[in-house]
This record gives C-alpha cells, structure tokens and sequence, in this order.
C-alpha cells in the first residue's frame, strides 16, 4: 500500500486500465471455443455431438452475466484486486479441468469456473477506470471492451493455426490448452500487480504530508498548500464528475423504475440473436461449405475461408468496439442503437439465404458482428447516464441475468430444433432469435435517454441527456 500512495491517481489509473485489458483479453476467449468445437470432438474422440457443444461457452456467458449483481457488493469490500486475484485462480483451474478430464458434466462446470472469472473481473474493472477517467467514459468502455472481443482473435487464430500445422488430432486441442493455461499464469499475474482500486487523491496527500519543524514550518507549509492547489486544479473537472455521482437515485429506487424495466428488455432482446450468432457462424458455415461428397480440394478451400472469417469476425467485435465507444461520446444513444437493430434484423433476415455463396456469407455474418459489439458498448454507457456509476454495476449485474438468458435461448432453440447436420432448419432458428430485435427497436423510438437524480428536496427530477451536455 505505501508504494500505492506515492503513485498519483493518473499514473494508477492508467495502470488499472493495462490490468483490465490483460484480465479481459483471457476472459474474452470464451468465444474461442464455438470456434475450436471440430478440433475440440477430435480431442474428446468424438464423444459429444455439436448441439451439447452448443451450450458450454453459454454456460459461461450465463454466469459472466449474472453474478455482477452480487460480485458489486464484494468489490466494494474487498476491491477490484482481490477479485482480479480469485477471477485469476478460477481461470486457471478451469483450464486445468479440461485438460485432464473428457466428462462433459466437468466440461461445464469448468466453463461455469470461467464465467465466474468474468463476472468477478468484466465490469468490477470497467467501473474502476471510469472512476479515474470519469469524462472519458465512453472510450475506456471502448477500449476495456475491445480487448474482451480481441481475445477471441488471438486465441482462434492460435487454434486455427495448431490445426493447420498438425491437422485434427487430439494432441491439436491439448497443446492450445497448454498455451492457453501459460498465458493465463503470466497475464494474470501482471494484471493483479498493475490494478489499483479507486481513492481520492487528497487522501494521498494528506498522507505523506511532513510534519514541520519550528524553523521550516512557514516554507513547509506554502510547498504543501501550492502542491495540493495543483493537484486540485488538474482534478477540478474529474472531481466534479465523480461528485455528480452523489445525486443519483439510490439503487432501490433504480430497480423499481419504469426506466430500468425497458432497459432489461432491450439487452434481453437485443442480445438473444448476438449470441446465437456468435456461437453458430462457424459451424453453420462449416455445414453449409463443406460436404463429404465434395472434393478435398473445395472442402480445403472453404475450410480455410471459414478460419479467415472467424479472424475477421473477432477483428471487427475487437476493433468497432473503439468505434462504438468514441460514437457513443459524440452522437446521441437513440441514434446510434437504432442503427444496430436495424442492421441486426436484416443480418437476421439474411444470413440463412447468404450461404449459398462464401462471400455473401462472409458480408452477413461480419454485419452481423457490428451490432453485437454496438450494443456490448452502447448499453453500459447507457446505463450508468441514467443510474450512475455507483449503481450501474448492480443494475448492469441484474441486467446479466437476463442477458446471460439470452445466451441459452439459442443452444436450447437447437436441441428442439436443429439436427446436428440439418442445414435448412438454421432459417427458423435464425428467424427466431432475430425476431426480439423488433421490441427493441420499438423500445428505443420511444425511451427518453435521461439521468435520474434528486433535486435538493429528495424529489426525483428528470435530467435529460442534452441539458446534460449544456452543463458539462
């Protein structure tokens, strides 16, 4: 703690924001494995069909999103570093699970142990380093949240890459895991160090103020006061951020607004489709492209072509993340979310009929991708503009539970609907999981984009987005 104090808010927060990169880009890869499901049967000889497989990066998703609830009320006890510490040991031991062991009920719970990693780390982190860039809220999301969807990038393309070399074999998904577990050893470790949690900085000051002697007290005094006057006008605009927290509805009065409802219904909406989509491209393509009675050469062909497109479907959730974020501090969140359900409705409406072709598949899928990262973006902004930081972690946790909901509904679509090979039963499954979009975007025509707070009498006054504006 004494070499905490000496380093000043700047430098920690910059040190918390390189922790939480480190810690998401392991978490992210929970959307490696619908990519590594082919190489991961051969690793299992076969045992589990596509449709169990379907559900093990949900699971983790489901308890990613639904503990922050919970895991709000220990960082604020414990800090965001002892939850990066245990978020690290349940990666690991998860990791370690699937190693050694084939069972597929150890198969989820170790993905139940990497959701739980999440849900101590995804948005404890977020909401440290808003804390210490406050009016720059918008671009940390932005740039926390790439690195969660970059993970997938890098962790695919090492896969793809062991597969390549070494061709589907068994030793293939054990030598991933064994570069995976070494990561997650050094990263971890590095991020733990690197996360501060959130003080103000007068509380530094104060500590390592000197006590003066008779003969210097005059001189010792005007060097602490002058110090302390140019800390306060460096902080004067972060202060007065962080202090507009104060006047936010309290989180009962949050929870049972008409405002958070409408919120629980846009994410569950919204999202029932991006999950679907992200966990079924891959092996939806692989279905349609690639056939037994076809020649080994084509089958090559769109095999890798298949790889390619999961390089750059984890590329743009990476890197339109930054987009989204920066978009989200320019332009009004009415605006910007109607984009992503409109286009997300006609990724919906296409992709079944896109993969008649590599390349109009291609097209579809990667729109497709631009509105799961908008709303992974725009709805957290969302709701700490309207609630506040200091209650957007429980909300956003609640949120979860709903979302991590969502991420079921689509494996669970599969198993009444989808035959392992059934290529013309993904029109319905696709048609059904973009169908909630259409509530969302009715949700988003008339929801006010507003901050709630309370007036000097305690009364609850409406504050909206644009007088905002007018007064930063």
């Amino acid at each position: 703690m004494g070499f905490s104090k000496i380093l000043s808010n700047r430098v920690k927060g910059i040190s918390s924001v390189i922790s939480a990169i480190l810690i998401n880009i392991l978490t992210g890869s929970v959307f490696t494995f619908p990519n590594l499901i082919t190489i991961y049967q051969k690793f299992t000889e076969d045992k589990f069909g596509k449709t169990q497989l379907y559900f093990v990066a949900p699971t983790a998703i489901f308890i990613l999103n639904s503990l922050p609830s919970v895991t709000g009320f220990l960082d604020d006890k414990f800090g965001v570093r002892i939850l990066t510490i245990v978020g690290s040991l349940c990666l690991l031991s998860s990791q370690l699970i699937i190693y050694f062991s084939k069972n597929y009920f150890l198969l989820i719970i170790s993905y139940a142990l990497f959701g739980l990693c999440g849900s101590l780390t995804y948005l404890q982190s977020l909401k440290n380093c808003w804390k210490y860039f406050p009016s720059k809220k918008g671009l940390i999301s932005g740039i926390i949240f790439s690195s969660f969807g970059l993970s997938a990038f890098i962790f695919t393309t090492i896969g793809d890459a062991l597969s390549k070399h070494m061709g589907e074999v068994p030793e293939c998904f054990k030598i991933y895991l064994e570069i995976f577990i070494t990561c997650i050893i050094y990263m971890t470790t590095i991020s733990c160090f690197l996360s501060f949690p959130f003080e103000k900085e007068e509380q530094y000051l104060d500590s390592l103020a000197i006590v003066p002697n008779e003969d210097n007290f005059e001189e010792q005094n005007s060097d602490k006061e002058e110090g302390k006057n140019d800390n306060m006008k460096k902080d004067k605009n972060n202060e007065k951020e962080y202090d507009k927290e104060n006047e936010n509805l309290t989180l009962k009065e949050s929870i049972l607004s008409l405002d958070f409802f409408l919120c629980l219904t846009i994410a569950s909406c919204t999202l029932i489709f991006g999950f679907l989509l992200t966990n079924t491209y891959r092996s939806f393509g692989e279905t349609s492209f690639i056939k037994k009675d076809q020649k080994k050469e084509e089958n090559e062909y769109f095999k890798g072509c298949l790889q390619s497109l999961s390089k750059v479907f984890t590329l743009l959730n990476t890197f339109s993340r930054l987009v989204w974020g920066y978009l989200s501090d320019k332009i009004r969140f009415k605006i910007l979310y109607i984009i992503v359900c409109i286009n997300q409705l006609a990724c919906g409406a296409l992709i079944y009929f896109s993969s008649s072709n590599i390349v109009t598949y291609f097209i579809v899928v990667n729109l497709g991708v631009l509105s799961f990262s908008g709303h992974v973006i725009l709805f957290p902004t969302l709701i700490h503009t309207k609630f506040g930081v200091e209650n957007s972690v429980y909300l956003l946790g609640i949120c979860g539970i709903f979302v991590g909901t969502a991420a079921l509904v689509g494996p669970v679509i599969t198993i009444f609907v989808l035959n392992d090979n059934n290529r013309e039963k993904y029109l319905f499954i696709y048609l059904i999981g973009a169908a909630p979009t259409i509530i969302s975007l009715l949700i988003t025509l008339f929801i006010k984009v507003e901050k709630k707070q309370k007036n000097k009498n305690m009364s609850v006054v409406d504050k909206y987005d644009d007088e905002e504006e007018d007064l930063e």
